[in-house]
């Protein structure tokens, strides 16, 4: 018989007839049926009785109650539920229980069956037997009622009879699953019962229960597509052993839960291979690892640390990637999306790497170095063996506390995933010490230029590392500024390793604009982050206060300023790149230009040895900013560029202001001044404005102030109108003539002297008048100008030439001989509409059409007119005796001369005119910008110095290099202290003169160190002169001389005193004062230096510190001091009482030392007026005042609200001696408080209380204040028998009632009837025995007086 041929259609081969009829075992077809028969506990009986026999009949019992168990646990709610469910608990009731030692055995045919079929090795009947006791136990444990039952069936299978069996299970092969994971179900189902009731005593059997866990959570099963219900259905060996796990680390007590973490086996395999577990699995294991583990603050954290390896974390960290199937449709059934598993994986792993309480992260600690004996605390060892131990430490990098960190870090990749960036950078905040160790370590990837997502993925990452803030204890470690930083970690978290000045080089240097533009986002990044640790540098260097501790941080910020130049390209690969630039590509050109800026300003040395051609960049952006006149037209970056190149400008000491090229119409200055002119009604460019007064400052040799108002008087006269704005050929003549004024400056000085001198019968030599130079220019090149400039130019020059007259005239100009230049320049102009242009300036009106207004300059006022009559002053009208007083240090010279005068001198000159001195001196100032110009204009003189042929070269070559090291060290921050500036200035005198009294010893000075100590120099020179022999046998004195002086002109500020106390400067020369070989003269400079100090707010410390008085005292009684000098003496005592603080000195002296003391005459000597209450319109002239020497005591009205009196004062009365009266009136008008008529109807009523005193008002507070400040002479304050006398009386009166009598005036009710003569007599006997309470009374012929 021939074979039957397939099917045409059939493309399987061998195709066979599907088979119709269910291929289930018969058990379990009819087991379900079987369902519904049992109705009775005693059928269930029946039915689980136990056999001698794993026959069909039995296997299909087990799968009958399988199902009836099945229809109670996940059956729907209703009767025949409830039904099944009392059968359950009858038949359970219904099995017997038999006393077993201290405990009941429960006996239960399941057990029993299934120890039968463990002894028949059927395994089938052995792992349903376990599956049908774990589903029991987990549907009793639905049931409250059913709780003992379970509880007994627990402790059945826990008894040594039956454990045997889980170790039957257990403890078989890996291909026999179905055993091990119906033991492991029944084993998790027991952990679980009960909340654990039975979970302790099956972890004592841990030998047997724990069995080759480790083995079991490495089984894994291939879940394929296809069969993904399958597989949730029949779950893995490793999710049974997970869920059991999970189960203990739940339930277990703490003791046992650490035990379990203790294994390192059982939780490796936890987390090994995690990528290959379903979203379910590992969103479990992520949830189990943080709530029951990490956030467990039972579990010590050193058994965390020791759970989370770096392995375990990268494990975890392998979830980044996370995608458990190709297919995306199989994530939604599994309901947990890959993106939720790599947010919860990063979450997991930023608490484990940024919170010290999860045992991975090892916290900071401060030190205390006094007690661990630090190596950096070394008060007791030489300067150099210091030096030397914090060099090395400061160089070396700082110890890692974090491997388990350090290491996982380094298994990341930030370039390429954004949470492994982000939780790098969280990781670095958390821990900065890693920051250096991770870029040491990492060789995986280098900054070469290659431009790809990778590339650009490590260049952001770079960028963002750079720009974390700074944490505090990587710069102070022990918060005190004890200990010094490590530089080396420093510098990596500002410039990495992978920034190497090569490599960004290169990167400057590529085609790719996007590669340019991130390699210079990053160093400017780093230079901000440079400049922020300095900052920090120098703060931690106050906070430690200490001098030892202070050398540690500036020898780390000279460490670090060194490492940070060597790291930084070449500033060449800048400059071309901003070169290169066009005007479109706008931000790269003002990230270059910003750059640029950021090299000047905090590497000026490594800037300035570059060829940049700042002029050239600045009028170049000048012609781009002026090529669009309208705002909305303007570039958008351009204004930012503009910005930084003025700041490389303001530090470029070579700027070539008034110089052009042949196609160039105007100079750098002149595109600057047309710019801020058509800008002004803009964005203002106010640093645009300062770098134009610093060019005509410079450029013209004026003083700072002269500048700034001709600049302003110039922008004023050139602001544009409706009838008027400036033409280029205005620009053009404009430009031209203040080239050729900076070129010879000279002449035109002497052209002004001979105008004035027409004008006027006699002018000196140091006439000026503002714009007066500039003018001759002006006038000398008119004629040129009428021949070439066109009509139209012409005439806008002519009323440009008007506006400018008017602004010079009403700022303080020459009238005569402005009037006289205007009359030159109209006789000389031949046009006639230019002519009536040039009319004089009684025809313009204040604020007519030529809109000129009123000018207020944003500088010192300038000084009245000068009188043209050589050597006459004004009458002095003070007294003599505040006349004869020492005159307090002048105030800095807001114009610093000593910034250029140099310039024009040679060396020899420069030295011994003392241009340098001044020039030295101006690192003192008070204004940074200063101090930094003072800087490079120095360095500029050393070339100078070294380049000549002078015989004193090197000494001075070495001083200026010492001052200049110094002032860097200490930073710009910082003015350098006055003493030391004002040395400095000296050693170049003495250094000029090889005869010198003192030249050996400050040559001996220079060759100490190449930087000076200036906390220690004034201590120094007082050892060196007092207490050493003299250079010159007969020179001693004049070196105390020169000293003195030194000292004198050195205390200037508040910041000198201090310096001076702290040195014990004082005490030496007090000293010294009280010898009687001492010379009257030098005894009147050391009261000179006293005088110093009180007038730099010193005379609290006189009195408190130096016990001024007593010594003074002292002083008098022995007559050393006798005629003129004890006068003196008298006059700092009332100035020390007069400017002291009354609070510090009556506490310092529990009230012994009054404020207000009587001269012999019964007048105050002095008193302490600064009280807290003076109001703040008023209190410049009191400290005027005080200051000056003057006198003042309190009195009136303004003493009433001190005892409570209520009143408001509005008239603050100071009683002075009358013969001071004028003068102090006279300088309170001069500096801003102008005199005030006094109230007619008072003058009526006071007389002379009113009529001899003088009122005077805060200027600027006058239009909105009525506060007045009133002097009034002492001889009205007690004149007896007249009017004068009716407003003390009732002042005192209502002073006398209310601090003694203590009546309330203000709180007394009128209605109530008056006090009765009983009650009035009390009070008088009370106050009188508080007025005696007052001590200090003494007995006279007319009563009692106090003694003050």
């Amino acid at each position: 018989m021939a074979k039957r041929s397939a099917d045409d259609d059939d493309t399987s081969p061998h195709s066979k007839r599907q088979r119709l009829t269910d291929n289930r075992p018969d058990n379990d077809r009819s087991s379900k049926a079987d369902v519904d028969k049992i109705t009775s506990a005693k059928h269930l009986r029946g039915l689980l009785a136990f056999k001698q026999e794993a026959g069909p009949d039995t296997k299909r019992s087990i799968h009958t109650f399988k199902h009836f168990l099945e229809s109670i646990a996940y059956g729907q709610d209703g009767p025949l539920q409830s039904a099944r469910k009392d059968v359950l608990l009858e038949y359970l009731n219904s099995q017997p229980v038999f006393p077993s030692g201290q405990d009941s055995t429960y006996a239960f045919d399941l057990v029993k069956t299934w120890s039968f079929a463990a002894q028949c090795n059927n395994e089938a009947l052995f792992a349903a037997v376990a599956a049908v006791l774990a589903l029991l136990l987990k549907t009793l444990s639905f049931h409250i009622e059913s709780r003992e039952y379970g509880r007994n069936v627990c402790h059945l299978l826990l008894q040594n009879d039956h454990i045997k069996l889980f170790e039957r299970g257990l403890s078989a092969q890996k291909t026999k699953d179905h055993l091990i994971s119906a033991c492991l179900r029944l084993l998790t189902e027991i952990v679980l019962f009960d909340g654990g009731s039975s979970a302790k005593r099956l972890y004592r059997l841990k030998d047997i229960t724990f069995k080759r866990l480790d083995t079991f959570l490495s089984l894994r099963q291939d879940v394929k597509p296809a069969a993904v219900s399958s597989s949730r259905r029949k779950p893995s060996i490793r999710n049974l052993a997970l869920r059991y796990l999970f189960a203990n680390l739940r339930l277990q007590d703490h003791a046992i839960k650490i035990e379990i973490l203790g294994n390192g086996r059982i939780l490796r395999s936890v987390f090994q291979d995690l990528k290959t577990d379903a979203p379910p699995i590992v969103r479990e294991i992520l949830d189990v690892a943080e709530d029951d583990i990490l956030k467990d603050d039972k579990i010590p954290r050193r058994v965390k640390g020791r759970l989370f390896t770096d392995q375990v974390l990268a494990s975890i960290a392998t979830l980044y990637g996370y995608r458990h199937h190709d297919d995306p449709m199989q994530d939604a059934v599994l309901d947990t999306p890959p993106e939720n598993i790599s947010a919860s994986a990063h979450a997991l792993l930023l608490s484990i790497c940024t919170k010290p309480e999860y045992g991975v992260l090892i916290g900071h600690e401060k030190r205390d170095p006094a007690a661990e004996g630090d190596g950096d605390d070394v008060p007791n060892i030489p300067d150099h063996e210091a030096a030397g131990l914090l060099h090395k430490h400061t160089s070396r990098p700082k110890t890692i506390k974090n491997h388990t960190l350090s290491s996982f870090l380094q298994t990341l990749r930030p370039y390429a995933n954004d949470m492994q960036r982000s939780l790098t950078l969280a990781t670095f905040r958390a821990a900065p010490e890693l920051l250096a160790d991770y870029f040491r370590k990492m060789k995986t990837f280098s900054f070469d230029p290659k431009l790809t997502a990778t590339w650009v993925g490590f260049a952001a990452f770079l960028l963002a590392t750079i720009s974390l803030p700074i944490e505090e204890r990587m710069v102070n470690p022990d918060g005190q500024g004890l200990l010094a930083p490590s530089i080396a970690d420093i510098i990596e978290s500002i410039l990495p390793m992978p920034l190497s000045p090569k490599a960004v080089s290169r990167c400057l240097s590529q085609n790719s604009k996007l590669v340019k533009f991130f390699a210079i986002k990053t160093l400017s990044a780093a230079f901000h982050k440079f400049s922020q640790h300095l900052g920090r540098f120098r703060s931690s260097r106050r906070t430690a206060g200490n001098n030892h501790h202070d050398d540690v941080w500036v020898s780390a910020a000279s460490s670090l300023t060194e490492e940070f130049s060597q790291r930084c390209p070449d500033m060449s690969h800048v400059i071309t790149v901003f070169r290169s630039c066009t005007p479109q590509e706008d931000v790269l050109r003002e990230a270059s230009a910003r750059l640029l800026s950021l090299y000047y300003q905090h590497l000026p040395q490594t800037a300035l040895e570059q060829k940049f051609d700042a002029s050239t960049a600045l009028t170049a952006a000048f012609k781009m900013a002026m090529s669009t006149t309208q705002p909305e037209e303007r570039p958008t970056l351009e204004p930012v560029v503009l910005e930084h190149l003025i700041v490389v400008a303001e530090c470029s000491p070579d700027i070539r202001w008034w110089q052009k090229s042949q196609d160039e119409a105007l100079s750098l200055f002149g595109n600057g001044l047309r710019l801020y002119t058509i800008w002004l009604s803009g964005t203002g460019y106010h640093s645009l404005e300062v770098l134009l007064q610093a060019a005509l400052t410079e450029g013209l040799s004026l003083e700072s102030r002269h500048g700034t108002q001709l600049l302003a008087t110039i922008l004023r006269s050139l602001a544009e109108t409706q009838e008027w704005q400036p033409a280029e050929a205005l620009f053009r003549f404009l430009d031209d003539c203040l080239a050729r004024l900076s070129k010879k400056s000279v002449k035109y000085h002497q052209d002004l002297l001979g105008q004035a001198a027409t004008v006027h019968d006699y002018v000196e030599q140091d006439y000026d008048c503002l714009g007066g130079q500039l003018l001759m220019v002006m006038l000398e090149q008119w004629p040129f100008v009428q021949n070439s400039a066109a009509s139209t130019d012409l005439e806008n020059i002519c009323r440009w030439f008007s506006r400018y007259l008017v602004v010079l005239k009403r700022n303080g100009g020459d009238a005569k001989l402005l009037d006289h230049v205007r009359g030159s320049i109209r006789s000389t102009t031949t046009k006639k509409s230019c002519r009536k242009l040039l009319k004089g300036s009684s025809e313009v009106q204040p604020n007519g059409h030529l809109g000129v207004e009123p000018m207020r300059l944003d500088v010192q006022a300038s000084p009245p007119p000068m009188t043209l009559q050589a050597g006459i002053p004004k009458k002095d009208h003070a007294r003599a005796d505040v006349r004869s007083l020492p005159s307090p240090p002048a105030p800095e010279d807001e114009d610093h001369p000593g910034l250029g005068r140099f310039k024009t001198l040679d060396v020899e000159e420069a030295v011994v005119e003392g241009a340098v001195g001044e020039l030295m001196l101006c690192l003192c100032s008070k204004y940074a910008e200063i101090r930094k110009q003072a800087l490079l204009e120095l360095r500029m003189w050393m070339k100078k110095v070294e380049a000549s042929q002078y015989s004193e070269r090197e000494p001075l070559y070495l001083l200026a290099g010492e001052v200049a090291e110094t002032v860097r060290i200490s930073g710009a921050d910082e003015a350098l202290p006055y003493f030391a500036g004002v040395a400095a200035a000296e050693f170049c005198l003495v250094l000029s003169n090889p005869l010198h009294n003192l030249y050996a010893k400050v040559n001996r000075f220079l060759n100490r160190a190449p930087t000076w100590k200036v906390e220690k120099m004034p201590s120094y020179w007082v050892d060196q002169v007092l207490m050493h022999l003299p250079t010159n046998d007969d020179a001693h004195y004049k070196e105390i001389g020169w000293l003195l002086d030194l000292l004198i002109d050195g205390l200037r500020t508040n910041a000198d005193m201090e310096l001076y106390r702290r040195c014990h400067i004082l005490e030496r020369l007090l000293s010294l004062l009280a010898s009687p070989s001492l010379q009257p003269s030098y005894r009147e400079k050391i009261l000179t230096l006293l005088f110093r100090c009180s007038y730099a707010d010193g005379s609290t410390t006189l009195i408190t510190r130096y016990s001024l008085l007593s010594w003074m005292q002292c002083i008098i009684s022995s007559r050393v001091m006798t005629g003129p000098q004890a006068a003196a003496l008298d006059h700092l005592i009332q100035h020390c009482i007069a400017s002291c603080s009354e609070r510090r000195v009556c506490d310092w002296s529990d009230g012994k030392i009054i404020a207000g003391m009587f001269y012999e005459t019964g007048h105050y000597s002095a008193n302490a007026v600064m009280s807290d209450d003076v109001p703040s319109t008023l209190r410049p002239a009191v400290e005027l005042l005080s200051k000056h020497g003057f006198i003042l005591v309190e009195y009136g009205q303004r003493t009433l609200p001190k005892y409570g009196y209520p009143i408001v004062v509005s008239t603050w009365e100071y009683a002075i001696p009358d013969e001071n009266l004028q003068s102090a009136s006279d300088l309170l008008a001069k500096h801003g408080f102008p005199y005030v008529s006094p109230n007619p109807l008072n003058l009526e009523v006071y007389g002379d209380f009113e009529g001899k005193s003088r009122y005077h008002r805060n200027v600027e507070e006058a239009p909105k204040s009525d506060i007045r400040l009133q002097l009034l002479p002492l001889s009205v304050t007690y004149p007896p028998g007249s009017w004068s006398r009716n407003k003390p009386c009732f002042e005192l009166s209502a002073l006398v009632a209310h601090a003694i009598f203590e009546y309330e005036y203000y709180s007394k009710d009128w209605d109530q009837p008056e006090e009765s003569e009983e009650e009035y007599q009390e009070k008088v006997q009370l106050a009188l025995k508080k007025v005696r309470d007052f001590g200090g009374w003494e007995s006279t012929p007319k009563g009692h007086t106090l003694q003050a």
